[in-house]
């Protein structure tokens, strides 16, 4: 790979997350090289568990991870560290309907591997003109009669809010926000608590029973699928299985 050129972006530190070794350390090369600071992840929940305090101001997510997925990682950033730095997805995906989906989760850009060093620097550097001095709106997702907020921490059913106690709501927010996929126990717990929590498993069951609960899925056509030592998969309730599907 020839020197990459001098980015227009200044230096920044970067949070990669790369599963893939070489890669993972071509890019880190390509930034090193610009003048950028990289912190190295090779999974999502050692991100997540890792990164909640720091401050990063550039994330690149690898699309397919051994524990969880890149678009997974974009709500979380939102949601627990907060809506400061640019996001960019890469991936070996070619095709509209990846693209689209990383953009419509909160991605801000979307490279396909292999990229050289020379088109990455200069994607980074207009992500990071085009991040400065913008906002970006409060991220909304309706799920069934379910309308949930990022910004306001509100969520309703049938247009009547549902009181959820701080965790509740954490938890809930990632659970829609990764609907119709299987989102594994350790990524749960990675994501809503961090690295150090006590009896895990039990506090995670307890808010998992309490959310049901409150939010009465299988009464609402959603059911919420505990896949035995996997995780979870929220998602619409097959219409034979009625009310008996959570």
């Amino acid at each position: 790979m020839s020197p990459p050129p001098v980015t227009a972006s200044p230096p920044l530190r970067v949070a990669l997350v790369e599963d893939d070794r070489i890669e993972a350390e071509r890019a880190i090369a390509a930034l090193r090289a610009a003048g950028h600071e990289v912190e190295w992840f090779t999974e999502g929940v050692q991100f997540m568990a890792e990164v909640r305090e720091a401050r990063h101001e550039l994330f690149l997510f690898d699309w397919h991870l051994p524990d969880t997925e890149g678009t997974a990682l974009v709500g979380w950033v939102h949601r627990s560290v907060g809506r400061r730095a640019p996001i960019i997805i890469f991936s070996r995906f070619d095709d509209d309907e990846r693209i689209v989906e990383a953009l419509a989760v909160g991605a801000d850009d979307y490279i396909i591997k292999p990229t050289s060093a020379t088109v990455l620097l200069a994607r980074i550097a207009a992500v990071t003109r085009r991040f400065q001095g913008t906002t970006t709106a409060p991220l909304r997702v309706e799920f069934g009669p379910y309308r949930i907020d990022g910004a306001s921490r509100e969520l309703s059913r049938d247009g009547e809010r549902i009181e959820l106690q701080p965790k509740e709501f954490d938890l809930a927010w990632y659970l829609f926000l990764h609907r119709d996929r299987l989102v594994r126990r350790e990524e749960l717990v990675a994501a809503i608590w961090g690295r150090d929590i006590g009896g895990s498993a039990r506090t995670l069951d307890t808010h998992l029973y309490t959310l049901r609960r409150k939010l009465m899925f299988a009464e609402n056509g959603l059911r919420l699928s505990n896949v035995y030592r996997e995780g979870y998969r929220l998602e619409l309730a097959p219409a034979a299985a009625g009310a008996s599907g959570d």
